[in-house]
């Protein structure tokens, strides 16, 4: 799944940054951070303490637009999300976490339905 959301830098001015979602995001974000998505996306979602990772957005946001830009995976790691970051306004990736989340998750959804559920409602 594709978006592009306009985000704003360190001088004020504001950038349309493409964001890709796709079957090897997560694989991604484990190679580059060494954690799982999922089980951080979880916590987040059910976390009722102060435990809870706050960068998750941001890391996310990061891999998705490197995958959008098609930069060399291999070079990414935690200095090159630092740098990456370094370029918005104070608050700005975790202002738009929600939407990094969802074009993530969104990207999750199947469009089929269960041929299970569909030959129960006619009856067969």
């Amino acid at each position: 799944m594709y978006q592009e959301i306009s985000l704003r830098l360190n001088d004020g001015s504001e950038q349309k940054f493409p964001f890709l979602a796709t079957g090897t995001t997560a694989y991604r974000f484990k190679q580059v951070f060494h954690q799982d998505l999922m089980i951080l996306l979880n916590k987040m979602e059910n976390s009722e303490d102060d435990q809870t990772d706050m960068t998750v957005g941001d890391k996310l946001a990061f891999i998705m637009n490197a995958q959008a830009e098609k930069r060399d995976m291999n070079q990414l790691n935690e200095d090159a999300f630092l740098e990456w970051a370094d370029q918005f306004d104070g608050a700005e990736l975790f202002l738009h976490m929600q939407e990094f989340v969802m074009l993530y998750l969104g990207s999750r959804r199947t469009s089929s339905k269960p041929k299970k559920e569909a030959a129960q409602r006619s009856g067969k």
